[in-house]
Protein backbone atom coordinates (compact mmCIF):
# COMPACT_ATOMS: atom_id res chain seq x y z
CA UNK A 1 0.00 0.00 0.00
CA UNK A 2 1.94 3.43 -1.57
CA UNK A 3 2.21 5.70 1.56
CA UNK A 4 1.18 8.97 0.06
CA UNK A 5 -2.42 6.72 -1.16
CA UNK A 6 -3.07 4.85 2.34
CA UNK A 7 -5.65 7.12 3.89
CA UNK A 8 -7.54 6.87 0.41
CA UNK A 9 -7.44 3.11 0.21
CA UNK A 10 -8.74 3.18 3.73
CA UNK A 11 -11.57 4.95 2.55
CA UNK A 12 -12.45 2.85 -0.80
CA UNK A 13 -11.78 -0.43 1.61
CA UNK A 14 -14.84 0.96 3.90
CA UNK A 15 -16.54 2.35 0.99
CA UNK A 16 -16.47 -1.68 0.19
CA UNK A 17 -17.92 -2.96 3.35
CA UNK A 18 -20.51 -0.31 3.80
CA UNK A 19 -21.62 -0.92 0.39
CA UNK A 20 -22.09 -4.63 0.75
CA UNK A 21 -23.06 -5.01 4.13
CA UNK A 22 -26.12 -2.09 3.73
CA UNK A 23 -27.23 -4.14 0.48
CA UNK A 24 -27.20 -7.43 2.57
CA UNK A 25 -26.52 -8.81 -1.07
CA UNK A 26 -25.36 -7.44 -3.97
CA UNK A 27 -24.22 -8.22 -7.65
CA UNK A 28 -20.84 -7.18 -8.86
CA UNK A 29 -22.93 -5.33 -11.53
CA UNK A 30 -24.88 -3.10 -8.87
CA UNK A 31 -21.61 -3.25 -6.97
CA UNK A 32 -19.78 -1.41 -10.04
CA UNK A 33 -23.11 1.04 -10.07
CA UNK A 34 -22.63 2.43 -7.17
CA UNK A 35 -18.73 2.85 -7.64
CA UNK A 36 -19.93 4.93 -10.20
CA UNK A 37 -21.70 7.28 -7.94
CA UNK A 38 -18.82 7.74 -5.57
CA UNK A 39 -16.53 10.21 -5.66
CA UNK A 40 -13.60 8.00 -4.41
CA UNK A 41 -14.45 6.38 -8.14
CA UNK A 42 -12.49 9.62 -9.76
CA UNK A 43 -14.27 8.56 -12.77
CA UNK A 44 -13.58 5.09 -12.98
CA UNK A 45 -16.91 2.90 -14.56
CA UNK A 46 -16.02 -0.14 -12.72
CA UNK A 47 -13.53 -1.66 -10.28
CA UNK A 48 -11.34 -4.17 -12.13
CA UNK A 49 -11.70 -7.47 -11.28
CA UNK A 50 -8.12 -7.90 -9.87
CA UNK A 51 -8.47 -5.01 -7.93
CA UNK A 52 -11.51 -6.19 -6.43
CA UNK A 53 -9.34 -9.03 -5.47
CA UNK A 54 -6.97 -7.08 -3.75
CA UNK A 55 -9.82 -5.17 -1.77
CA UNK A 56 -11.65 -8.01 -0.62
CA UNK A 57 -8.36 -9.86 0.78
CA UNK A 58 -7.10 -6.30 2.16
CA UNK A 59 -10.28 -5.62 4.15
CA UNK A 60 -10.06 -9.26 5.28
CA UNK A 61 -6.93 -8.47 6.56
CA UNK A 62 -7.58 -5.04 8.58
CA UNK A 63 -11.13 -5.36 9.34
CA UNK A 64 -11.08 -9.60 10.09
CA UNK A 65 -14.96 -8.95 7.62
CA UNK A 66 -14.82 -11.85 5.40
CA UNK A 67 -16.82 -10.53 2.18
CA UNK A 68 -18.17 -14.23 0.11
CA UNK A 69 -19.62 -15.05 -2.52
CA UNK A 70 -22.86 -16.87 -3.66
CA UNK A 71 -24.62 -17.10 -7.28
CA UNK A 72 -28.26 -16.81 -5.75
CA UNK A 73 -27.53 -13.57 -4.17
CA UNK A 74 -23.96 -12.02 -4.74
CA UNK A 75 -21.55 -11.01 -2.05
CA UNK A 76 -22.20 -10.83 1.42
CA UNK A 77 -20.61 -10.22 4.59
CA UNK A 78 -19.95 -13.25 6.20
CA UNK A 79 -21.07 -13.45 9.86
CA UNK A 80 -22.53 -9.81 9.90
CA UNK A 81 -23.60 -10.20 13.36
CA UNK A 82 -19.92 -9.59 14.56
CA UNK A 83 -19.80 -6.71 13.21
CA UNK A 84 -22.43 -5.55 14.90
CA UNK A 85 -21.28 -6.89 17.98
CA UNK A 86 -17.99 -5.63 17.87
CA UNK A 87 -18.05 -1.97 18.51
CA UNK A 88 -14.53 -0.65 17.09
CA UNK A 89 -15.09 -2.37 13.77
CA UNK A 90 -18.40 -0.68 13.64
CA UNK A 91 -17.66 2.61 14.90
CA UNK A 92 -14.52 2.85 12.41
CA UNK A 93 -17.07 1.87 9.64
CA UNK A 94 -19.62 3.73 10.38
CA UNK A 95 -17.20 7.09 10.57
CA UNK A 96 -15.67 6.61 7.41
CA UNK A 97 -18.73 5.95 5.44
CA UNK A 98 -20.46 9.09 6.85
CA UNK A 99 -16.89 10.40 6.04
CA UNK A 100 -17.20 8.84 2.27
CA UNK A 101 -21.40 10.63 1.84
CA UNK A 102 -20.16 13.52 2.92
CA UNK A 103 -17.19 14.11 0.81
CA UNK A 104 -19.86 12.81 -1.92
CA UNK A 105 -22.26 15.27 -1.34
CA UNK A 106 -20.87 18.43 -0.37
CA UNK A 107 -23.85 20.36 0.50
CA UNK A 108 -24.29 17.86 3.29
CA UNK A 109 -21.58 19.69 5.35
CA UNK A 110 -23.82 22.45 6.01
CA UNK A 111 -26.16 19.88 8.18
CA UNK A 112 -23.96 17.66 9.50
CA UNK A 113 -21.51 19.55 13.05
CA UNK A 114 -18.76 17.29 13.82
CA UNK A 115 -16.55 16.85 17.02
CA UNK A 116 -13.36 18.15 16.46
CA UNK A 117 -10.60 15.03 16.86
CA UNK A 118 -6.95 15.82 17.70
CA UNK A 119 -4.55 15.17 14.27
CA UNK A 120 -3.05 11.77 15.67
CA UNK A 121 -5.65 10.32 13.21
CA UNK A 122 -3.43 10.77 10.53
CA UNK A 123 -1.23 8.02 11.86
CA UNK A 124 -3.92 5.93 12.16
CA UNK A 125 -3.53 4.10 8.67
CA UNK A 126 0.14 3.55 10.23
CA UNK A 127 -0.76 1.64 13.25
CA UNK A 128 -3.40 -0.30 11.52
CA UNK A 129 -1.28 -1.85 9.00
CA UNK A 130 1.65 -2.52 11.69
CA UNK A 131 -0.78 -4.34 13.61
CA UNK A 132 -1.60 -6.51 10.65
CA UNK A 133 1.69 -6.47 9.48
CA UNK A 134 3.30 -6.99 12.82
CA UNK A 135 5.61 -4.57 12.47
CA UNK A 136 7.51 -2.80 15.03
CA UNK A 137 6.99 1.38 14.65
CA UNK A 138 9.89 3.75 15.22
CA UNK A 139 7.95 6.78 16.52
CA UNK A 140 8.95 9.91 18.37
CA UNK A 141 6.95 11.26 21.45
CA UNK A 142 6.63 14.00 23.53
CA UNK A 143 4.13 13.89 26.42
CA UNK A 144 2.17 16.54 28.36
CA UNK A 145 4.88 16.90 30.90
CA UNK A 146 7.74 16.56 29.01
CA UNK A 147 9.71 19.42 27.82
CA UNK A 148 11.41 17.64 24.95
CA UNK A 149 10.24 14.23 22.74
CA UNK A 150 11.66 11.12 23.18
CA UNK A 151 12.70 8.89 20.08
CA UNK A 152 11.84 4.77 20.89
CA UNK A 153 10.55 1.59 19.23
CA UNK A 154 6.50 0.22 20.19
CA UNK A 155 4.72 -3.06 19.14
CA UNK A 156 1.10 -1.67 18.50
CA UNK A 157 -1.40 -4.15 19.59
CA UNK A 158 -4.80 -2.06 19.72
CA UNK A 159 -6.59 1.17 19.17
CA UNK A 160 -9.45 2.51 21.28
CA UNK A 161 -10.94 6.03 20.98
CA UNK A 162 -12.32 7.99 24.14
CA UNK A 163 -13.20 11.44 24.85
CA UNK A 164 -12.38 12.27 21.14
CA UNK A 165 -8.96 11.75 21.34
CA UNK A 166 -7.23 8.19 19.73
CA UNK A 167 -4.88 6.00 21.77
CA UNK A 168 -2.87 2.80 20.73
CA UNK A 169 -2.12 0.22 23.34
CA UNK A 170 1.53 -0.70 22.85
CA UNK A 171 4.50 -2.69 24.15
CA UNK A 172 7.04 -0.43 24.04
CA UNK A 173 10.63 -0.21 24.78
CA UNK A 174 10.67 2.73 26.40
CA UNK A 175 11.20 2.32 30.17
CA UNK A 176 10.71 -1.33 30.23
CA UNK A 177 8.70 -3.25 27.96
CA UNK A 178 5.45 -3.11 29.00
CA UNK A 179 2.00 -2.71 27.82
CA UNK A 180 1.16 1.30 27.84
CA UNK A 181 -1.64 3.30 26.23
CA UNK A 182 -0.42 6.44 24.09
CA UNK A 183 -1.96 9.57 23.03
CA UNK A 184 -1.91 9.48 18.97
CA UNK A 185 -1.57 13.18 19.21
CA UNK A 186 1.47 13.24 21.08
CA UNK A 187 3.18 11.89 18.49
CA UNK A 188 5.34 13.81 16.06
CA UNK A 189 6.32 11.00 13.60
CA UNK A 190 6.29 6.98 12.85
CA UNK A 191 7.90 5.22 10.59
CA UNK A 192 8.26 0.70 10.02
CA UNK A 193 11.10 -0.30 10.79
CA UNK A 194 12.19 -3.99 9.45
CA UNK A 195 11.81 -5.57 12.74
CA UNK A 196 9.10 -8.03 13.76
CA UNK A 197 6.81 -9.35 16.51
CA UNK A 198 4.21 -11.23 17.71
CA UNK A 199 0.75 -10.59 19.41
CA UNK A 200 -0.56 -13.41 21.13
CA UNK A 201 -3.14 -14.98 19.21
CA UNK A 202 -5.55 -14.81 21.99
CA UNK A 203 -5.30 -11.10 22.50
CA UNK A 204 -8.38 -8.81 22.41
CA UNK A 205 -8.10 -4.78 22.77
CA UNK A 206 -11.30 -4.62 24.23
CA UNK A 207 -11.09 -7.21 27.49
CA UNK A 208 -7.67 -5.71 27.77
CA UNK A 209 -10.01 -2.80 28.91
CA UNK A 210 -12.68 -4.53 30.11
CA UNK A 211 -12.22 -3.38 33.71
CA UNK A 212 -11.43 -0.07 33.53
CA UNK A 213 -13.14 3.46 32.41
CA UNK A 214 -11.03 5.22 29.85
CA UNK A 215 -7.61 4.58 29.27
CA UNK A 216 -5.54 4.38 32.72
CA UNK A 217 -5.65 1.70 35.30
CA UNK A 218 -5.00 -1.24 33.24
CA UNK A 219 -3.09 -3.03 36.22
CA UNK A 220 -5.91 -1.66 38.78
CA UNK A 221 -8.06 -4.11 40.82
CA UNK A 222 -11.57 -3.74 40.09
CA UNK A 223 -14.63 -2.98 42.77
CA UNK A 224 -17.56 -2.42 43.02
CA UNK A 225 -19.07 0.63 42.69
CA UNK A 226 -22.56 2.38 43.65
CA UNK A 227 -24.01 5.39 42.13
CA UNK A 228 -27.56 7.16 43.32
CA UNK A 229 -28.71 8.95 40.27
CA UNK A 230 -31.53 11.30 39.97
CA UNK A 231 -34.95 9.89 38.33
CA UNK A 232 -33.84 12.84 35.87
CA UNK A 233 -30.48 11.27 34.80
CA UNK A 234 -32.06 7.89 34.70
CA UNK A 235 -33.16 7.57 30.87
CA UNK A 236 -29.41 9.15 30.32
CA UNK A 237 -27.82 6.59 32.10
CA UNK A 238 -30.27 3.67 30.97
CA UNK A 239 -29.67 4.92 27.22
CA UNK A 240 -25.99 5.17 27.44
CA UNK A 241 -24.12 3.70 30.29
CA UNK A 242 -21.08 4.96 31.80
CA UNK A 243 -19.55 1.06 31.33
CA UNK A 244 -20.50 -2.22 29.97
CA UNK A 245 -20.45 -3.67 33.55
CA UNK A 246 -23.53 -1.49 34.19
CA UNK A 247 -26.42 -3.03 36.30
CA UNK A 248 -29.93 -1.40 37.60
CA UNK A 249 -30.33 -2.23 41.32
CA UNK A 250 -32.71 -0.67 42.92
CA UNK A 251 -35.06 2.13 41.51
CA UNK A 252 -37.14 4.48 43.26
CA UNK A 253 -39.34 7.30 42.27
CA UNK A 254 -36.68 10.27 43.09
CA UNK A 255 -33.62 8.21 41.90
CA UNK A 256 -32.16 4.83 40.73
CA UNK A 257 -29.35 2.73 42.24
CA UNK A 258 -26.73 1.70 39.27
CA UNK A 259 -23.78 -0.28 40.24
CA UNK A 260 -20.70 -1.06 38.56
CA UNK A 261 -17.60 -3.39 38.56
CA UNK A 262 -14.69 -1.58 37.25
CA UNK A 263 -11.18 0.10 38.34
CA UNK A 264 -11.95 3.51 40.25
CA UNK A 265 -9.68 5.53 37.73
CA UNK A 266 -9.44 9.76 37.37
CA UNK A 267 -11.75 9.26 34.15
CA UNK A 268 -14.27 7.80 36.05
CA UNK A 269 -13.98 10.47 38.39
CA UNK A 270 -14.20 13.46 36.16
CA UNK A 271 -17.56 11.24 34.77
CA UNK A 272 -18.85 11.54 38.28
CA UNK A 273 -18.01 15.00 38.75
CA UNK A 274 -19.07 15.90 35.25
CA UNK A 275 -22.82 15.13 36.81
CA UNK A 276 -22.54 17.44 39.38
CA UNK A 277 -25.33 16.85 42.33
CA UNK A 278 -27.21 14.10 39.83
CA UNK A 279 -24.93 11.85 40.59
CA UNK A 280 -24.16 10.35 44.53
CA UNK A 281 -21.48 7.99 45.08
CA UNK A 282 -22.81 5.54 47.31
CA UNK A 283 -19.63 2.85 47.99
CA UNK A 284 -16.55 2.16 48.14
CA UNK A 285 -16.16 4.62 50.98
CA UNK A 286 -12.54 5.38 49.56
CA UNK A 287 -14.38 6.66 46.32
CA UNK A 288 -16.88 8.77 47.73
CA UNK A 289 -14.34 10.15 49.89
CA UNK A 290 -11.88 10.79 47.52
CA UNK A 291 -15.07 12.64 45.38
CA UNK A 292 -15.90 14.95 48.51
CA UNK A 293 -12.28 16.17 48.61
CA UNK A 294 -12.05 17.15 44.83
CA UNK A 295 -15.71 18.77 45.46
CA UNK A 296 -13.76 20.23 48.37
CA UNK A 297 -11.45 21.63 46.57
CA UNK A 298 -13.36 23.19 44.24
CA UNK A 299 -15.08 25.14 46.38
CA UNK A 300 -12.04 26.80 47.72
CA UNK A 301 -11.88 28.07 44.28
CA UNK A 302 -15.28 29.62 44.01
CA UNK A 303 -16.68 30.42 47.14
CA UNK A 304 -16.53 33.88 47.98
Amino acid sequence: MPKQNSALLLNKYVWLIDTIYSAGHISREEIDRRWCRSLLSEGEMSIPPRTFHRWRIAVEELFQISIAYNKSGGYYIESRGNIARDTMRKWLINTFAVNNLINEGQHLRQHICFEEVPSGQRFLTTILEAIRDKVVLRVTHRGFAKPEPSTFTIKPYGLKIFKQRWYVLAESEYPDHRLLVYALDRFEAMERTEQKYEIPEEFDVAQHFQQTYGVTGLNGKPELIQLKVKASQVPYFRSLPIHPSQKEEETKPDYTMFSYYVVPTYELRQEILSHGANVEVVYPETLRTRIKEEIAEMHKIYKG
